[in-house]
């Protein structure tokens, strides 16, 4: 049926979230950085900071990673990215522009209005955006902690959302994508956006009301990862996309983002069985 399994590359594949957060915090050590942090913080409304400025770094990250797949799915190139797509055989995929028209409802329409939902609720918690930028120890505490409330959520809700009469209504709208591309990260009813993609990055600012930087790089880091598992690619440099495309092409099992919580709750069984190399 055209999956190929490759086993997870455990030496490189942190390599492309490894060398974001180091030019992050590269860029964010240095003094014009910090100056230009406090001066924009000081000038600028906090929620024009959070809904602005997360809508503005969602948009930036996902729509270039999007067409530079899109590119690659076309076109078979460059080489060293399409050798590694997992399913071989092509599939009915829904029209590229009826993709875009409900990624762009999802995007433009209701995440605002998540967002400033978020907002809403974070001023009420008393949180507000702070001119000092956090210290390393602080950023990298935040950002483990909202990656694992956000594998938490994830997990809980995907698996929810296969229960069968949300699968029926809802969750069968992602699945349409069956040979999963990028542009299927965010291909989803208004209620899964809302309770699987939305809830599962907000969830940790939401618990811990982080410091601002902390949900900027969280957010970059989180879509690129939310991409790369939605590729079609098993790249060895990236997050390990196996598993989530896997759970397209079977759709029964694997409902988490890391493979550890299927592990522990027995939700991986069939993908455990493959060996490295194998065709189904």
């Amino acid at each position: 049926m055209g999956f190929h399994y490759t086993r997870e590359p455990q030496l490189t594949q942190h390599a492309l979230i490894g060398t974001l957060v180091a030019f992050a915090f590269g860029v964010g050590s240095t003094d014009a950085f910090a100056q230009l942090w406090s001066t924009t913080v000081a000038s600028t409304h906090p929620r024009v900071l959070l809904v602005g400025g997360l809508l503005g770094i969602h948009t930036l990250v996902f729509w270039p990673v999007c067409f530079a797949f899109h590119w690659v799915d076309q076109t078979d190139s460059p080489r060293f990215i399409a050798k590694h797509r997992i399913q071989r055989e092509r599939r009915k995929l829904p029209p590229l522009r009826r993709a875009i028209a409900v990624l762009v409802r999802n995007q433009f329409l209701f995440l605002p209005v998540l967002l400033l939902l978020l907002a809403e609720a974070l001023a009420w918690r008393g949180w507000r955006p702070e001119a000092e930028l956090p210290t390393l120890g602080r950023i990298v505490l935040e950002l483990v902690g909202q990656a694992i409330i956000a594998v938490l959520i994830f997990y809980g809700g995907h698996r929810f959302l296969h229960r069968k009469w949300w699968m029926k209504r809802v969750h069968r709208v992602h699945h349409e994508f069956k040979a999963t591309t990028a542009f299927a990260s965010e291909y989803a009813h208004p209620v899964e956006f809302a309770i699987a993609n939305f809830a599962t990055l907000a969830g940790g600012a939401l618990l811990l009301a982080p410091h601002l930087a902390s949900m900027y790089l969280f957010t970059v880091l989180s879509v690129m990862t939310i991409l790369v598992h939605h590729s079609g690619y098993a790249l060895p440099w990236a997050p390990y996309s196996v598993p989530h495309d896997w759970h397209h092409f079977r759709v029964k099992e694997l409902f988490g983002t890391t493979g550890m919580l299927d592990r522990l709750l027995g939700t991986d069984t069939e993908l455990r069985g493959l060996e490295d190399g194998d065709e189904l």
